[in-house]
């Protein structure tokens, strides 16, 4: 055994990276949750799906309108969507012109348009064969496995225009290549159905939809050591029990400990700054968290479960500002011409409370000149 922990600590001493990965094995990690602003920025209320060319996109644009159906989207009736657009004359290449667009959006009370093109989709069906020669019981054995594979290749591509404002977005491309497997070892089994690859397929395009549409939430796992120097045991385990703000207390009790400490490692006085750094990260205080990162990983350059933690720790607050531009955007249109639903009782805003409102928020940078300009004369139209 002292040759194994030799070994070990040689070994963890001569490959920094090694060094890590044996780190993150044997370190508690925790849960975090990062909340996601809606990909266009903006709170959407009413979404209309322009019409579709072919059988695929048929099927794709009913799996997204199905998926879309328990959210509080409105989604806008595709009967009398295509019936403006015949009355109109437009077509699905003028969708995009932001003159147009405009001009929809007046008759359709300017919901966001999504644009659905399914650009390939083929299904590929492979038979496979295994031999395997072993032995069983001092006999010569051979077992056949076969397999049916099914494979589809699928692209397609979502396009969001504002009919609001006539801003048109770049072209969401999404791609999959799902694959499906049937294996028996009495004979060649039935292929995977058509149904089965087919949603396999389309759930790519439903998640990028709904994340262009609506803030979103992802579940990260971070690590959070519990060493037991300088009580840093005591603040995972406060963590463990849902003690937040316990956890941040200990933790920074535990970085005051080893920097009052004349004999302290640079390894625990990254890992006690790592802890309460991740403790304001858990409660969502993004910007008190950052520094005590960056001084995580001013101990060690090279520590590559630092540089993640104070990444996604800038991230988190690039998504926060991101969720603060969306909602100010939609403080701005609820108060300009952006119908709100029958059921709303929030109360109309004066053109001048409106043009008030909207100077705010281009001074603040949260919309373009151009927005500010259509915003601007559309109150002014009003007076």
């Amino acid at each position: 055994m002292r040759m194994i922990g030799l070994s070990l600590a040689a070994l963890l001493v001569a490959l920094p990276a090694q060094a890590q990965l044996f780190e993150r094995l044997f370190n508690p990690d925790v849960e975090v949750t990062l909340q996601h602003p809606a990909g266009l920025k903006m709170n959407i209320r009413r979404v209309a799906f322009a019409p579709v060319t072919n059988p695929v996109e048929e099927e794709l644009l009913a799996a997204c309108l199905a998926d879309l159906s328990n959210t509080e989207l409105e989604i806008m009736d595709r009967g009398n969507l295509e019936k403006v657009l015949k009355e109109q004359k437009f077509s699905n290449s003028g969708l995009v012109d932001s003159n147009q667009a405009v001009e929809l959006g007046r008759l359709l009370g300017s919901p966001v348009l999504l644009l659905t093109k399914v650009h390939q989709y083929k299904v590929t069906r492979t038979p496979l064969k295994e031999t395997r020669h072993f032995k069983k019981d001092g006999k010569q054995e051979v077992r056949v496995t076969y397999t049916s594979k099914t494979q589809a290749d699928f692209s397609a591509s979502v396009q969001a225009v504002d009919l609001a404002t006539g801003k048109v977005f770049a072209a969401q491309r999404i791609v999959a290549n799902p694959t499906l497997t049937h294996t028996s070892n009495e004979g060649q089994p039935d292929y995977p159905s058509d149904t089965e690859i087919r949603e396999k397929a389309f759930q790519s395009a439903l998640t990028t939809v709904r994340r262009l549409l609506l803030p979103w939430t992802e579940v990260r796992k971070l690590i959070f050591y519990d060493d037991k120097e300088y009580g840093m045991k005591e603040a995972h385990r406060r963590l463990k029990a849902k003690d937040y703000p316990g956890a941040l207390t200990q933790a920074q009790d535990s970085l005051k400990q080893a920097k009052a400490d004349p004999q302290a490692k640079p390894k625990h006085l990254g890992r006690t700054s790592y802890n309460v750094g991740m403790a304001y990260f858990i409660l969502g205080d993004y910007d008190s968290a950052l520094p005590y990162l960056f001084a995580a990983q001013n101990t060690d350059a090279e520590n590559g479960i630092y540089r993640e933690a104070r990444a996604d720790c800038e991230r988190a607050i690039t998504l926060m500002k991101g969720m603060a531009e969306a909602e100010a955007k939609g403080a701005m249109m609820n108060g300009g011409s952006l119908p709100t639903k029958a059921t709303s009782t929030e109360p109309q805003l004066s053109p001048e409370e409106r043009m008030e409102r909207l100077d705010r928020l281009r001074k603040k940078g949260l919309i373009s000149a151009d927005e500010y300009n259509q915003k601007r004369n559309a109150i002014m139209n009003e007076l």
